[in-house]
């Protein structure tokens, strides 16, 4: 049986994003996962936080709250945890975080770096037309991957190859019934917005929020976990 590695910057396990990516992947693979934040203690992860104005990256705990980190603070983490998942028999290791990680990379494992991958393929998707980039907080939207800054001081506009960029923002970690309706305020948002294509840029984001933005909006929507199980799947089968 293959083994594949998933990595999240939170807590693992991560089953709401399996649960999303083994609709695509071979029945006869075994997933193995770790946490960048696996068997640290309160204040430790509260260490984490960014300090205003830094970088906000979203993720999950083991308990289903929610938690931000830094990039810089997580990768160091994130670099132990594919480790352990290579030496635990891992071939393949997917980052479960669209916020890119590309100094990530290892000649005897194949990393899959989904900020990296997802950007050509909604840069080669959109290619002009206007784009809708939901992001799973506030805080994101000002001083994570929806700043130019984030992406090496690239116009958000100019890197995912669109015309303009509309953003918000919609939590997945929330209780359904909240999520729900979030993901609906958040697609009114985007059809006010008139867009062409709605990007859900979150590893956690699932098809209850994608069912949501396609109904609201009547536009295509990309979900990355979606995306990224395809591509393992094409690697790995």
């Amino acid at each position: 049986m293959q083994k594949i590695g998933m990595v999240t910057i939170g807590q693992s396990p991560r089953n709401d994003i399996l649960s999303v990516m083994s609709r695509y992947l071979p029945k006869d693979v075994q997933v193995l996962q770790a946490g960048a934040l696996d068997g640290l203690d309160e204040a430790t992860i509260k260490g984490m936080a960014p300090n205003p104005g830094e970088p906000t990256l979203v993720t999950a705990m083991r308990d289903g709250s929610e938690a931000t980190v830094t990039h810089s603070k997580v990768t160091p983490l994130m670099e132990k945890g594919i480790e352990t998942l290579y030496r635990q028999g891992a071939k393949l290791v997917v980052l479960l975080c669209a916020g890119g990680f590309e100094e990530l990379k290892r000649d005897d494992l194949i990393i899959i770096d989904p900020g990296s991958l997802l950007q050509g393929v909604i840069k080669s998707l959109v290619n002009g037309s206007k784009l809708g980039l939901v992001l799973p907080s506030a805080d994101q939207v000002s001083t994570g991957p929806g700043t130019s800054d984030y992406w090496g001081n690239t116009d958000v506009a100019e890197f995912w190859g669109a015309y303009d960029v509309a953003m918000t923002h919609a939590s997945p970690y929330n209780s359904s019934g909240i999520k729900v309706a979030d993901s609906e305020r958040a697609a009114r948002e985007m059809r006010n917005e008139e867009v062409d294509y709605i990007f859900l840029n979150c590893m956690g984001m699932d098809e209850e929020m994608k069912t949501v933005f396609q109904r609201v909006t009547q536009k295509p929507v990309v979900l990355a976990s979606a995306v990224v199980a395809r591509i393992v799947d094409e690697l790995i089968n």
